[in-house]
Order: structure tokens, then C-alpha cells, then sequence
């Protein structure tokens, strides 16, 4: 796994070395121009950049667990394959049944 948006060196090297490419935030547009970035690199090297598993990090405000779950929407419509959600502290599990509830929907 290789994480990083550098689109000279950093996605070159996700294009010939990695299995699974993490970006580091910025959102859905910057997903999709990073991600066709590293489709032209994988291109160049003749790789399928379907072979590169796609994450990035979500944020959940559980106060507002539909935000997240929309965003986790936008990312998997622009071909995101996984989205890990950071849970803000204090760590209690009474999140996560509400959060799995919510994001349901999008793993089927």
C-alpha cells in the first residue's frame, strides 16, 4: 500500500508497485483527477489500474451520520473501492451500530 497524491513521483510508483493506492483527503474531484493521473501512468507502464485497490479516509461526525454516509456515496460512484471511517473520540461502540445501519445500503 502506498498513500499520497504526488502526482509525479508518488503515483508512478503506486502505477508500478502497489496492489492498493490510500489518497490522502481532499475529496471526491480530487479523487477523480488524482485517480485519472494515475490511470495515465498505469497506461504508460501497461497496467491495468483496476489491479490497484482505491481508499481514502471519511470523518464522521456523529451527530450527522448522513453526511458521511454521503460522502462515502460520492467516493464509490467516482470508483473509490474502500472508505475507512475515523471515529472521533471518546471511542464508544454506541456509534457503530447507527454507522453500519447508515452505510448498509452502499455495500450491495
Amino acid at each position: 500500500m502506498i498513500g499520497g497524491g504526488g502526482e509525479r513521483r508518488t503515483l508512478r510508483a503506486v502505477a508500478r508497485f502497489a496492489d492498493h493506492w490510500n489518497v490522502p483527503g481532499g475529496g471526491v474531484d480530487v479523487f477523480r483527477a488524482k485517480h485519472d493521473v494515475l490511470a495515465q501512468h498505469c497506461g504508460a507502464i501497461g497496467r491495468d489500474p483496476n489491479e490497484i485497490v482505491t481508499s481514502t479516509h471519511l470523518r464522521l461526525d456523529p451527530a450527522n451520520v448522513n453526511a458521511v454516509v454521503d460522502e462515502a456515496a460520492r467516493f464509490a460512484e467516482a470508483g473509490l473501492d474502500l472508505g475507512i471511517v475515523y471515529l472521533p473520540p471518546p471511542h464508544t461502540p454506541a456509534v457503530l451500530e447507527p454507522l453500519a445501519a447508515a452505510l448498509a445500503p452502499l455495500t450491495s
